[in-house]
């Protein structure tokens, strides 16, 4: 990947439904150029999937919670695989450390945070502690972090 190629996924990063001219304006080569670049940066993995980024509370998923997971020795990667199901859960990581698993969780409001947590994950076979802490004030959420 060269310097280019960094520039055009930059300018995706800003805007995924920018277009291949105005790409290429800002690149400085041509929109052919772009796309070619951009075919092949997806065929080689580098792009995964073009994405928005959304407001949550517009969305009514006010409440996050950050829950960090113990789990019965070797179940980690089958409960991650799960908990990556379910809707509310927005990122689940497998960890080495005190803890097997932490996940990000968006819900409505404290009750669905709740029901959540007590009447689904705690009855997740395999898990056997649930540390939850609820998030007050985000200072930075961005996924879409540079190189």
């Amino acid at each position: 990947m060269d310097e280019t190629d960094q520039k055009i996924i930059d300018q995706l990063r800003e805007n995924s439904r920018a277009s291949y001219k105005e790409i290429a304006r800002g690149v400085k080569i041509s929109d052919v150029a772009v796309h070619k670049r951009i075919k092949n940066l997806s065929k080689r993995g580098v792009i995964k999937r073009f994405t928005v980024t959304v407001d949550q509370h517009k969305l009514d998923k006010a409440t996050t919670a950050i829950l960090m997971i113990k789990c019965n020795t070797g179940s980690a990667p089958g409960i991650a695989e799960r908990l990556a199901k379910t809707p509310d859960i927005t990122e689940v990581y497998t960890t080495i450390g005190e803890y097997d698993i932490v996940a990000k969780i968006r819900t409505h409001d404290m009750n669905s945070l709740k029901d959540l947590v007590e009447k689904k994950l705690r009855m997740t076979r395999g898990i056997h502690e649930i540390r939850t802490s609820v998030v007050f004030d985000a200072f930075k959420e961005d996924l879409s972090l540079g190189m």
